[in-house]
């Protein structure tokens, strides 16, 4: 939680500040050594100089961190757009498997429909002579067979 409060705030601050800082603390610090020579101002010296130090490699360091976040943006810009395209190339793709799904479907469905009636043709004649017609053997091993493998 720290660590996404400290981000929030140090991405709300601008990307000139961090130069600056370390700009401004390396002004401060030659101010400093000019100044530790004046009697008025050699006591603050000794606390100007190491503040000043420190200014400047957070400066420094804060800026580095901010060119990489910079970078890191990018490339996240750079794959929410292929992420993109690919959701994109995926829906063309689902809409043709559910098409041919839905033909696959249909060939099933007619073929069912087409061998029950050829049945129900061949029934009064199989029942009529009490014997097994060829037929009717014929209509079984045809309903037997794989439809959409004929279809190719």
């Amino acid at each position: 939680m720290f660590n996404w409060i400290l981000n929030i705030i140090l991405g709300n601050i601008p990307l000139w500040v961090w130069p600056a800082l370390a700009g401004g603390s390396f002004a401060v610090n030659l101010l400093s050594g000019v100044l530790s020579h004046l009697p008025q101002f050699k006591p603050w010296h000794a606390f100007i100089k190491p503040l000043s130090w420190i200014g400047l490699l957070v400066g420094v360091f804060m800026y580095g961190g901010a060119g990489v976040t910079a970078i890191q943006q990018e490339a996240i810009k750079e794959m929410q757009a292929k992420v993109a395209v690919a959701e994109e190339k995926s829906n063309g793709a689902n809409a043709l498997i559910a098409n041919k799904v839905q033909t696959k479907t249909k060939v099933i469905h007619d073929v069912q429909v087409v061998y029950k009636e050829r049945i129900k043709e061949v029934t009064k004649t199989i029942d009529a002579d009490c014997k097994f017609d060829k037929e009717a053997s014929k209509i079984l091993n045809d309903a037997a067979a794989n439809p959409l493998k004929d279809k190719k």
